[in-house]
């Protein structure tokens, strides 16, 4: 769980996120339908961690049904239903 506010976490992900594909995407945007692969994960893996000081694991990137999910689950609170049924099916 990150230290910083659901605002400012999703503002670090989408930032880290514009960083790793070049340009800006939406919350709502999932990793692999906007193209990401296992080199993006882990580049995004690495880049969340150094802004945010929360582990994170490329298994979260890639069960995450969008950004703003991803953002949801570092920030503890409530994960939608399109990650918890992936982790549960995973």
């Amino acid at each position: 769980m990150s230290h910083l506010p659901p605002d400012a976490l999703l503002s670090e992900v989408m930032a880290a996120v514009t960083e790793v594909f070049g340009h800006a995407m939406a919350p709502d945007d999932n990793f692999f339908d906007a193209g990401g692969d296992s080199v993006a994960a882990v580049e995004l893996a690495d880049l969340l961690e150094d802004r945010t000081g929360t582990d994170v694991g490329i298994e979260l990137i890639h069960r995450a049904e969008s950004f703003a999910a991803l953002a949801a689950e570092l920030a503890g609170g409530p994960v939608p239903a399109g990650v918890r049924a992936a982790a549960e099916e995973g």
